[in-house]
């Protein structure tokens, strides 16, 4: 369950990192603490009943109807109980003043709770279940099997020592607006207190991490020090009444976390030999019980090199089209020789996010939400050390907020002009074209308004990354198809080349986590065949590394979605309309495919 909904702007897309969705931010080598746990806890961010959200009432249930809606009520309580961060994130406040338990006694108490609510949930008889119902039951059996299986086998609570460093936690409470500045204080105050027994409890859960994880968690821990010295303190000084107690607290966790920092680097680090690779057999499981995929790692790294041969036939022929003299990576060179100013990149953004909006309305794509916008603004400098360009970030799932913003990174004035534009190049027009409309209209931001809409609430804020990121690259495919990129030619070659990586991810996370290469390996393959910049290429691996079967998402997704219109518009006939189309698909929630295509198709 992960719904932070925060995207984080990494130089070749903007990608998903404080998506509060069980579905797990994007993991750069430069993101907070703590994305990983929640991916394999999953996406299933379901919030206790809402009066605000009617469903039928108790006369017209059948008694298994009664039964799985108290069973959800059950469970998402516990899971709120137990993941008190995520509740935040996803506008729940009841656990504000909590962190997560990672001691072993609570893992294994929170085993037996889980295999408890399976044997209750199996109990429920499908006869008295209608088709949503059915989904319901599905996605909570799901969820249950797949968070097991991230702690007693996966096991990252032992192996991840970033679950145990304390960022987006108390951020959120600084950061966001939801209630008055001394009750937030309050809530801080409570899980500053907390910080100093969550960093013991990684000390004596940690058990030869991998390498990389150990040296990711150093360094941020190291950038998450500042934003304790200086956020927390100048957070503090609005509240006099509190300000003390918070100060006092806060430099306790101070002192916890360097001592921490000293663990990693001389206890930790030396006894750091782990293997990334998760292997086969759990990679497996994954793809059958998270994203309900007929595929093993087998088939679906046949259809990974199948999707990469396919969009590089593509990207030839588009390169062919623009000048048949020069290759793709030639063209895109020149391309990114033309962007905005350093003064003027922020309204580049804005007003390419805006002609999206305008484009989805005139054709009729999707129906946005009355009240909704998308603000631009730039990246305060507390938050610039944790994502190379910047994120989106969306309202959460239980709020009444219906805002979104694009929070972009400045270019600092202090950098020379060579450095600007070496910074610049990063922005290109084309490149704009492309991922505005993956992140705003009709992407991730009307996404996020139609999951508030959900009245059925595990889908509400279920998140299957299948669904999600295939929703961001399908509305890349929909653009281009509607006529939205100005320079089409020069635009649809930058959407290839976005969508090439794309492919290459699932050739990597496979090849990575069954042993068939190494983590340098990937990050060569980057450079030779997807043109990355060297140093940009730990970040991007990171996330292969950290959530094992997550970046596949983008482009199988995509797929799946492909196919799914296919399949609808074929059922519907001459009825068929792309508005008719996204809206019900939408409506249904962010869901894997094959109980997507139950609700959807007729056959």
């Amino acid at each position: 369950m992960d719904t932070s909904t925060t995207t984080q702007l990494s130089k070749e897309s903007l990608q998903r990192s404080e998506v509060s969705t069980l579905d797990g931010l994007s993991l750069k080598e430069a993101s907070p603490p703590k994305k990983i746990f929640k991916c394999f806890v999953m996406m299933l961010l379901v919030l206790s009943v809402s009066k605000a959200y009617s469903l039928p009432s108790e006369e017209q249930k059948t008694p298994e109807s009664i039964q799985l809606s108290n069973f959800i009520t059950e469970y998402l309580n516990d899971y709120w109980e137990t993941h008190p961060e995520e509740a935040t994130r996803n506008g729940i406040h009841t656990h504000n003043k909590e962190l997560i338990d990672l001691s072993a006694t609570n893992q294994q108490e929170r085993l037996l709770r889980l295999r408890q609510f399976l044997t209750d949930l199996e109990a429920i008889s499908p006869q008295g279940l209608n088709p949503d119902e059915l989904v319901d039951k599905s996605l909570l059996r799901s969820h249950i099997r797949v968070l097991d299986i991230a702690i007693s086998r996966h096991m990252q609570w032992r192996h991840d020592p970033g679950l145990y460093i304390p960022f987006s936690a108390l951020n959120t409470l600084i950061s966001k607006n939801f209630a008055p500045l001394e009750k937030r204080g309050a809530q801080l105050l409570g899980r500053l207190k907390k910080i100093p027994k969550l960093l013991l409890q990684g000390r004596q859960n940690l058990i030869n991490p991998p390498r990389i994880f150990t040296q990711t968690a150093i360094r941020t821990t190291k950038r998450v020090l500042p934003f304790y010295q200086n956020n927390i303190p100048d957070f503090a000084a609005k509240i006099p009444d509190l300000e003390d107690s918070i100060l006092a607290s806060n430099q306790t966790a101070i002192e916890a976390l360097q001592n921490f920092l000293t663990y990693l680097e001389e206890e930790l680090l030396p006894h750091s030999g782990g293997s990334i690779a998760i292997g086969r057999e759990l990679y497996d499981f994954y793809l059958k019980e998270f994203h309900l995929l007929d595929d093993d790692a087998d088939s679906l790294l046949a259809k990974g090199e199948r999707y990469y041969k396919e969009t590089e036939l593509l990207l030839q022929q588009a390169a062919l089209e623009i000048d048949p003299e020069k290759d793709w990576m030639e063209i895109t060179e020149e391309l990114r020789d033309h962007h905005p100013s350093r003064e003027g990149l922020l309204d580049s953004y804005c007003e390419e996010i805006q002609r999206a909006r305008d484009h989805v309305q005139k054709q009729a794509l999707v129906t946005i939400p009355s009240g909704e916008k998308v603000e631009c603004v730039y990246t305060p400098p507390s938050q610039r050390a944790f994502s190379p360009f910047g994120t989106f970030s969306s309202p959460p799932p239980f709020s009444k907020e219906k805002k979104g913003y694009l929070i972009l990174h400045p270019i600092d004035p202090n950098l020379s002009d060579r450095q600007a534009e070496a910074m610049l190049r990063a922005h290109d027009p084309t490149w704009i074209s492309v991922i505005a409309p993956h992140e705003s209209y009709p992407g991730h931001h009307l996404q996020a308004l139609k999951a508030q809409e959900n009245p059925r609430l595990i889908r509400k804020v279920y998140r299957s990354p299948l669904f999600s990121e295939g929703w961001g690259l399908y509305c890349e495919e929909l653009m281009y198809e509607t006529g939205f990129f100005k320079q089409r030619k020069q635009t649809r070659l930058t959407q290839l080349r976005t969508r090439l990586w794309r492919a290459a991810r699932v050739i990597l996370d496979v090849k990575l986590h069954i042993g068939q290469i190494t983590y340098d390996e990937a990050r060569k393959f980057l450079v030779d065949n997807i043109k990355f910049e060297p140093n940009s290429t730990a970040g991007e691996v990171n996330i292969y590394a950290f959530r094992p079967s997550y970046a596949i998402s983008y482009i199988v997704g995509y797929y799946e979605l492909m196919d799914l219109r296919q399949e609808y518009s074929r059922e519907k006939g001459d009825s068929f309309s792309l508005l008719e189309y996204h809206d019900r698909l939408l409506t249904q929630g962010s869901m894997p495919f094959r109980l997507v295509r139950q609700l959807l198709l007729d056959n």
